[in-house]
């Protein structure tokens, strides 16, 4: 009865040996955590995180036939890794490929998550001369293709992806294309047209434009030696996106004052304040915008929206 109401024991039988097909062993007598967040499930990307301790995959859990490439994305420091006889410890950003079909384990003495990318072996030796021999090898976290791919899969992260099959399917080739280029050693994809790099960029540009809006000094010129692309690059990827680099911008600043005038936490605020906060250097020029966005004028917005914070 211990047993059954041990909280690993109940995670192990009734999930991770089932459905995730790993085993855990704590480090510490830390309370027991993990969770894990589903990406994409075509291939099975996910992001799980562990109380200090050791996942592992054994003789009896390899024998559940699996035979995919794992590649491994270390979103934490100091995550060992063993596998085919060989050690190995990725840092923030770094990553490896693994094969499922031998044991090994993957964990950490202090909280730990990774990303995990099974790509089947059939899609990969169509792209990759020798796999094999990349398992194992630190792929570092400077590599711009890594760099691509780990902002790629964080797109679909944070817009909870789940397109038609028909954008699934070209979600799965890009993600087996950068992974094929990172595998390949290849650092460098410059301004690359391939399809899979372009749809990378475009995902590092809009993220980089959602996280700094706000500035005022932000430009495509910023954009652009931020992610050590050409500024024309940065505007001919916002042109697939259907919205040039200014609409872009001051639809989030827009969005963002809109619910800051219409919040209580920010009642005190002059109107002013809010505007250059989210980035407007010209009051006249935000109020212009706003009237134009939403109909109303910033005053009205504030007098009469209801107050939800």
């Amino acid at each position: 009865m211990a047993a059954k109401r041990d909280p690993i024991h109940r995670w192990r039988e009734e999930y991770a040996r089932r459905w995730l097909s790993i085993d855990f062993t704590p480090l510490s007598d830390t309370p027991f955590r993990v969770s894990v967040e589903p990406i994409f499930d075509d291939l099975r990307i996910a992001r799980t995180s562990f109380s200090p301790g050791i996942t592992f995959r054994d003789k009896e859990l390899v024998k559940d036939g699996d035979n995919a490439f794992s590649l491994l994305i270390s979103p934490t420091r100091n995550l060992e890794i063993k596998h085919r006889g060989r050690e190995l410890r990725l840092g923030i950003g770094d990553a490896t490929p693994l094969h499922v079909s031998d044991t090994g384990t993957v964990g950490s003495g202090e909280d730990f998550a990774f990303i995990s990318v099974l790509i089947p072996c059939l899609e990969l030796e169509d792209r990759v001369a020798h796999p094999d021999d990349a398992v194992m090898r630190r792929l570092p976290r400077n590599s711009e293709v890594l760099r691509l791919l780990r902002h790629y899969i964080r797109s679909l992260e944070t817009s909870h992806f789940n397109g038609s099959a028909e954008s699934r399917e070209l979600v799965r080739g890009h993600i087996v294309d950068l992974a094929s280029l990172a595998l390949n050693q290849h650092d460098t994809v410059g301004e690359s047209k391939l399809s899979a790099v372009v749809a990378a960029r475009i995902a590092m540009v809009v993220e980089e434009i959602a996280t700094s809006f706000h500035k005022p000094e932000l430009s495509v010129g910023s954009v652009a030696q931020s992610l050590k692309i050409s500024p024309r690059y940065v505007q001919r990827l916002l042109e697939m996106t259907g919205t040039s680099f200014t609409e872009r911008v001051n639809e989030l600043r827009l969005q963002r004052a809109l619910l800051m005038l219409a919040g209580r936490r920010n009642n005190r605020q002059r109107i002013s304040d809010i505007a250059f906060q989210v980035g407007f250097s010209d009051l006249s020029h935000f109020n212009r915008l706003f009237r134009a966005r939403f109909g109303e004028p910033p005053s009205s917005v504030r007098e009469y929206a209801p107050k939800w914070d």
